[in-house]
């Protein structure tokens, strides 16, 4: 049995509380434009949002590549059959729920339309994520056997060539409305994913790793400032995944905890978190819906900067997290989360 890798735990329970805080932000922020709120609170948000939680997707995928082409591990046909079928069970399941959810009433109707969206990629966006770890499951045989075959050198380049299509030129079309063509398409899932086995079996953290995670940093939270200060937009494209500003620091946090917790047991929040992440991704924006849609929730409106967060956080948190751990109790859905 391969042995127990704690620093995964440590950041999949971070990288866990830190996309829901993420949706704490978005949540609200997708239905009001930047004049809605004071300048320097939506500067706040932004900046908050790039250090407490832009990290945590790349980093989720960063772990899945550096489990699943790990060359001392054995991935077989069966496992990743078995973690297909798990998705896809994901999928049969919470896309009624959240049909059901949309249509405030749970019917036939509903039940029906939610697997028709599980088919058609039309449920809530947040799926995005179960649909590209099927197809990184469905690839993984072909990307360990080139991973266990490759030099160091060669997956370095593979990453270098990857990262044009995936993060440099949407980037350039993003800021320049060019229209730059890619010739292969390929998401920037598959980039972190073939990233994370590159950095868990080659790098550690350095001076230089570092200072280029703090420099990109620092230079997404500049930039971010200067569009909404001078365009009176949010900076998303600068806060995605798909922005090579992203990767260094994404990096630097999957670096700091190699180099730092590495043997060290997670602490009880982080391994609950982490043994729940799944549950509770995929149930936290329940809550969220109730409160900002169904209850017409505006807290920002009353209370400050900060404090606003803390309070939506601990009340999606101590919603979803007590259901995550009732459903992982039921036998049926215990295997399948």
């Amino acid at each position: 049995m391969a042995k127990r890798i704690t620093y995964f735990d440590w950041l999949r329970g971070a990288a866990t509380y830190a996309v829901v805080l993420l949706h704490v932000f978005n949540k609200m922020l997708a239905d009001h434009p930047v004049s809605d709120f004071p300048l320097p609170m939506v500067i706040a948000w932004t900046e908050l949002q790039l250090v407490l939680t832009r990290w945590a997707v790349p980093v989720f995928l960063m772990i899945t590549g550096a489990l699943l082409l790990d060359p001392k591990r054995e991935v077989t046909w069966q496992k990743l059959c078995g973690y297909v079928m798990r998705m896809l069970a994901v999928l049969a399941i919470f896309c009624p729920v959240y049909a059901c959810m949309s249509a405030r009433c749970i019917s036939l109707e509903a039940i029906g339309r939610g697997l028709v969206q599980a088919a058609t990629y039309g449920s809530w966006d947040h799926l995005w994520y179960v649909y590209s770890l099927i197809g990184l499951y469905l690839l993984t045989p072909i990307l360990s056997a080139y991973v266990r075959g490759a030099t160091k050198a060669q997956q370095r380049m593979t990453l270098f060539v990857l990262s044009v299509p995936t993060l440099l030129i949407p980037t350039i079309n993003k800021a320049t409305g060019a229209n730059l063509v890619t010739f292969v398409w390929v998401t920037y899932v598959l980039f972190y994913y073939l990233l994370g086995a590159y950095a868990h079996q080659y790098l550690s953290l350095s001076d230089t790793t570092a200072a280029w995670g703090v420099g990109s940093l620092a230079t997404a939270m500049v930039g971010g400032a200067a569009i909404i200060v001078l365009l009176g937009t949010y900076p998303l494209w600068i806060m995605n995944p798909r922005c090579p500003l992203m990767v260094p620091w994404s990096l630097f946090v999957f670096l700091a905890a190699k180099r730092h917790l590495e043997g060290r047991p997670a602490p009880g929040p982080l391994a609950l978190a982490s043994n729940l992440s799944l549950a509770i991704y995929l149930i936290h924006p329940l809550p969220l819906v109730v409160l900002y849609r169904r209850l017409w929730w505006m807290p920002y409106e009353t209370l400050p900067p900060v404090i606003f967060e803390i309070v939506a956080f601990a009340l999606v948190l101590g919603t979803t997290v007590p259901v995550a751990m009732l459903l992982k109790r039921v036998p049926g859905l215990r295997r399948i989360l």
